[in-house]
């Protein structure tokens, strides 16, 4: 484990996280609950942009944020972690945009583009927890299935399995 030295580049002048994400993309949700991150969560979601979210945008193509930065009562209402990297902007989940690639795809990009992410947990529900740390970084895969707990995933693994 080490920890990751982040650069932030000044703000865009199109006001946007990164080259291809929005704020809506990155705050939105479903739950009806006013979801309005931080000046230090919209920090962290940056950096989650320019380090993880565009770097796999431009290797894979369209790419969905399913859920980026959750206030702690959107966190709550969805179910999520009660130390969520969302609450702190440090995580987005993501999907293809159009269904071109699996979610074992989203996992071997991580690793082949050598991305410095702390978690990339690959979801049987069709999509990938990504997250970075502002402290050590752990690079932990894991695969999450329906049935409940988390397996640790192998580069190995990674590599020679496809599903979903």
């Amino acid at each position: 484990m080490s920890a990751t030295t982040w650069i932030l580049d000044p703000p865009r002048e199109d006001g946007k996280p990164g080259k291809y994400f929005t704020w809506a993309e990155l705050t939105t949700t479903s739950t009806g609950l006013l979801n309005v991150p931080a000046t230090s969560d919209r920090t962290n979601l940056r950096l989650v942009c320019k380090y993880i979210l565009d770097p796999l945008r431009e290797a894979l193509g369209p790419i969905r944020v399913t859920s980026g930065f959750r206030s702690l009562a959107v966190n709550t209402k969805v179910g999520g972690s009660k130390t969520s990297a969302h609450m702190r902007g440090c995580a987005a989940d993501v999907k293809s945009y159009r269904g071109d690639f699996t979610t074992w795809h989203i996992a071997r990009q991580v690793d082949h583009l050598r991305l410095p992410f702390d978690q990339c947990i690959v979801y049987e529900g069709g999509w990938v927890h990504l997250g970075i740390s502002t402290g050590r970084t752990r690079k932990q895969f894991l695969y999450k299935p329906r049935r409940g707990g988390y397996e640790k995933l192998t580069l190995e693994r990674i590599w020679d399995i496809e599903r979903f």
